[in-house]
């Protein structure tokens, strides 16, 4: 997302109703400051005031994406790569999407790597015990199982966490958007439906949070 453009357009849709900034941010419950910083193209408003903006300024969510008022024809173009971009960006950031795939290595490889680091250091007590030298032919393989580890965990977080995706895998991600969408619908309260995210992906309330408010402002047509 251009966070000029949408600025630029957060402002002209505020001047055409007439709101000042003090009056738009205090409809939104923030700070005069914030909204300044988005006119100005500093920073994004939070995901959660998405839809309240969307709804206070008379466009819709594709519009503020795109940062700019939509024609008919134009619609459906931008609608497609507002989504593939937010599929990429917005629902997690790079850094939360290396996090990710980063704690999700560990987890998948601890047994092996508590293997490794047992032998490693039974190794290097017994060569100390007999001073044989062999302690530090350990330290040597220690110091060269853990570049090789580390640069097999580099690979597979940039492999899942860089990765661009195919028509295809858009199409099913879409998807698997609205599955997710029509899930969280069912709870009674938003708490309830964040803590089964927690539940489910093992993420930190925050991460849920940020996530359901995305899928929940997001117009997703269940025959994509």
């Amino acid at each position: 997302m251009d966070q000029k453009r949408i600025g630029k357009l957060i402002a002209e849709c505020r001047k055409e109703k007439n709101l000042t900034q003090s009056k738009l941010a205090s409809m939104l419950g923030v700070t005069d400051k914030s909204v300044s910083k988005w006119e100005n193209g500093n920073c994004l408003p939070d995901v959660s005031l998405y839809k309240q903006i969307c709804e206070i300024l008379g466009i819709t969510l594709n519009e503020f994406f795109a940062g700019e008022k939509l024609t008919d024809e134009n619609f459906k173009k931008v609608s497609d790569e507002n989504l593939y971009n937010a599929l990429e960006n917005s629902a997690f950031t790079l850094k939360d999407r290396q996090d990710y795939f980063k704690k999700k290595w560990q987890k998948e490889h601890l047994f092996e790597l508590i293997i490794i680091t047992l032998i490693i250091v039974f190794f290097m007590i017994y060569g100390f015990i007999k001073n044989n030298g062999l302690q530090y032919i350990f330290m040597a393989f220690g110091f060269i199982c853990g570049m090789i580890e580390n640069n097999r965990m580099s690979a597979y977080i940039e492999q899942n966490a860089y990765r661009k995706i195919s028509n295809q895998d858009f199409n099913k991600s879409i998807k698997k958007f609205y599955e997710t969408k029509d899930v969280l619908e069912k709870f009674d309260s938003k708490e309830e439906a964040v803590s089964y995210l927690v539940k489910e992906t093992k993420l930190s309330k925050k991460e849920c949070l940020d996530a359901y408010n995305f899928i929940m402002n997001l117009d997703i047509k269940k025959d994509i």
